[in-house]
């Protein structure tokens, strides 16, 4: 709207625009760090153009407005006094570096302890900056050409932070605080001095300029989208709010007809529906079975769809995600869940509203393994137990008991597809034969039916992908959307992401259309434990995109996703040298911070590394021969610990147990830690990194011991997790002893 009212000739983004001024006013710049007043960015430089970037995500701690509120509270000016403040403390406080609220808290604390002032304010400086450096840059490279850019730049003692915890030199340009204007200036210069349109430019005196605002509800889908209507003096009007295309103008529209980059998802969306092509039985029954669009429909549903109308069912599901649906499942739950399992509350109270005779809410505890070289296909715990967390809703537990009113039996059996079809047949026969279906030749009928619709969907998935990999040219570059298929693939619960990429002249790929299997033999060697069904696909991806100059990653996760906290880091390391996108969704996203983010991220890629490359991540069975010769620490987890240790040193294994945590260990631990992963691992890193730095660590001859498990829980992945940190610290000799409870525990301890 604002381009419309200054009659913009080109809209950029703000990554590329402050690259552009950078790389002008410095051109050996190599790092740019911005902090505004309400997010903050990372952008990493390359002869002038921009290599790698990321910017904050939901979190606002660590930006201009949170020292503005902090400076008030303390009374001082966040412009004459703050700066000079900070830098006359002689020992700043530790605050931390984690949200908003605990950093305020500590802060608190502190002054009432009576703290000094100067000391409040240099750890303020120090907060943000490790705020910054942790949660935004999050082991990015981190050039020697540093400017420092944005309204926060005028602090001074930020940038004394910066170059004391970094050990380098800050520069803050010139106009450091509109560098973003400055280049998008630039831009628009240059594109208008390259085309033969005349300016669309209004000129500077604008302030007489007439314009209108108004709002309604457009009443055309379930969504209910408030639309602003915007009218500059005689022009045609312009909408604005609108999820779909329904108000764009005319140029849009004729835009998007005219391309011929194919929506992929809308493919898929089509192929999932109709790969069961009936709609209704041909022996009716009369009955009813309510599946709901939410988590592994996405996947199953034509499965579940044969069968059921096989057995004379009639299929019913709850409408597509929309406006309506989120808020019901946001506004009904008792916790605080990852959006998929607030949105399926929202489908299950859309789908009671249809009163269907059955509902179907399966525990799906695993999937069909990626290839046979796994052992174990999970699913999330909390994606595996809704059909129990929903009871914790009053009002679909009172939904499912009506007063009065017909009552829904609910279809709620256990499935392990990673155990094979056999097993899965018994359990389908059971569902039929609990939802009152008798005859042994109709229900072996509807089981071939099932599995005959889903493996022509996961045929036509791989079918479809093979035709649109052979026909990108190799100079073209695609972006693969990587997640589970009820974060990616639900266009609502993505703010129509692929459509968003389509606009911006970048064909979108369903992770499901690459050839997964191909490299499923490679991951599991890379990555034996790999327990998750979606990490084994998220990493087969990686692999993929590392290896092919002309895919790059899109990763959509959630806030509180437990797995995304570790494989998201996995998934950098194989795809090591080469930049992805991350987007976190949750209820609160808006378009205008994608399609940022997009813009950004394209302009990226045309200019990054086209090749990956996939970094091991090694372990150490406890039973080999490094227990030699290594004394072996076993971090603080129980009292169990000493027990083990004195255990390993009757069996001459040199093993020590580390004191139980204390608060040097969550700070350290949160410092190589993005805060996101469980409490437990965040502690058991704390310990070792301390340990690591203590004056009689031996780093050739230590090694550092912790159990594995197999899923579903993450503590199986912390091994993983500390390799990453040892090498991070430079310690890649000292080893990561694992226990195996499972594959090899008869082999470790009698190794002990």
């Amino acid at each position: 709207m604002t381009g419309e009212f200054f009659g913009a000739d080109v809209i950029r983004n703000e990554i590329t625009s402050h690259a552009k001024a950078t790389s002008f006013l410095c051109p050996e710049a190599d790092t740019i760090f911005e902090i505004g007043g309400q997010d903050a960015k990372y952008v990493s430089l390359q002869n002038g153009t921009v290599v790698d970037f990321t910017m904050n995500k939901v979190c606002a701690a660590g930006t201009g407005s949170f020292l503005e509120e902090q400076s008030e509270k303390l009374d001082i000016s966040i412009k004459e006094e703050f700066g000079a403040l900070g830098l006359s403390s002689k020992q700043p406080l530790d605050l931390g570096e984690r949200c908003t609220v605990f950093m305020e808290s500590q802060l608190n604390f502190c002054k009432q302890k009576g703290a000094a002032k100067e000391e409040m304010v240099a750890g303020l400086a120090y907060s943000v900056v490790k705020n910054y450096l942790t949660k935004v840059v999050e082991g990015r490279h981190i050039g020697d050409h540093i400017l420092f850019q944005g309204g926060v730049a005028f602090n001074r003692a930020e940038k004394a932070a910066f170059e004391s915890i970094l050990g380098k030199k800050v520069q803050v340009p010139s106009h450091h605080d509109i560098l973003g204007a400055i280049g998008v200036a630039m831009l628009a210069r240059e594109e208008w001095e390259t085309s033969d349109r005349p300016t669309r430019f209004q000129g500077f005196n604008l302030e007489n300029r007439k314009c209108e605002l108004s709002s309604f509800e457009c009443q055309s889908c379930a969504n209910l989208c408030e639309i602003h209507k915007v009218i500059f003096e005689e022009k045609k009007p312009l909408f604005y709010g609108a999820r779909c295309d329904l108000w764009d103008n005319t140029e849009k529209k004729e835009q998007r007809q005219a391309s011929r980059i194919p929506r992929l998802f809308e493919e898929r969306c089509e192929a999932l529906i109709n790969a069961y092509p009936k709609e209704s039985p041909d022996s009716p029954n009369g009955q009813t079975v309510g599946i709901p669009q939410a988590l592994f429909f996405h996947e199953l549903f034509p499965l579940w769809k044969a069968f059921f109308t096989e057995l004379g069912f009639q299929v019913v599901v709850s409408d597509p995600t929309n406006r309506r649906i989120m808020r019901q499942g946001v506004e009904n739950i008792v916790e605080e869940p990852c959006l998929p399992i607030k949105l399926a509350h929202g489908h299950v109270l859309n789908l009671l509203e249809k009163e269907p005779v059955f509902l179907f809410l399966p525990v799906q505890s695993t999937m069909e393994k990626l290839s046979d070289d796994f052992a174990q296909a999970w699913n999330c715990p909390l994606a595996q137990s809704l059909p129990y967390i929903l009871l914790s809703s009053a009002r679909i537990k009172e939904a499912l008991n009506p007063p009065g009113g017909k009552k829904p039996k609910v279809l709620r059996p256990v499935i392990h597809a990673d155990r094979g079809q056999p097993w899965l047949k018994r359990v389908l026969k059971r569902i039929a034969q609990d939802a009152g279906v008798t005859s042994t030749s109709l229900i072996n009928q509807a089981i071939q039916a099932g599995f005959e619709a889903l493996d022509a969907f996961n045929d036509w998935q791989q079918r479809r992908g093979q035709e649109v990999l052979n026909q990108l040219q190799p100079g073209r570059k695609a972006i693969v959307i990587i997640g589970r298929s009820y974060n990616t693939c639900d266009p609502e619960m993505t703010l129509n992401l692929s459509e968003k990429l389509r606009d911006l002249d970048m064909l979108a790929i369903p992770l499901d259309f690459l050839p997964l299997k191909s490299v499923a033999k490679e991951i599991s060697a890379a990555h034996p434990n790999m327990y998750w069904k979606s990490g084994q696909k998220i990493l087969g991806a990686a692999r993929i995109i590392a290896q092919d100059p002309r895919l790059f990653g899109l990763y959509v996760t959630n806030f509180n996703c437990g797995p995304d906290s570790y494989l998201l880091k996995f998934f950098s390391e194989e795809t090591e040298g080469k930049p992805f996108l991350t987007i976190e969704i949750d209820e609160h996203s808006a378009d205008a911070g994608i399609i940022t983010r997009c813009e950004a991220f394209i302009d990226t890629i045309w200019n990054a590394s086209t090749r990956g490359t996939s970094q091991a991540i090694p372990l150490v069975s406890i039973s080999s021969n490094h227990t030699n010769s290594r004394h072996i620490y076993l971090p603080y987890m129980i009292d169990h610990g000493y027990v083990l240790a004195a255990a390993m040193r009757h069996c001459g294994v040199d093993a020590e147990p580390l004191p139980p945590s204390d608060e040097l260990t969550l700070g350290t631990g949160r410092k190589y830690t993005t805060g996101k992963e469980c409490y437990p691992s965040i502690i058991t890193t704390g310990d070792i990194v301390k340990k690591t730095l203590a004056p009689d660590f031996d780093a050739e001859h230590a090694a550092f011991f912790m159990p594995t498990a197999s899923g579903p829980c993450r503590f199986g992945q912390y091994n993983k997790l500390h390799r990453l940190v040892l090498d991070k610290l430079g310690l890649q000799q000292v080893p990561m002893l694992v226990f195996d409870q499972t594959n090899g525990y008869h082999k470790d301890m009698t190794a002990l």
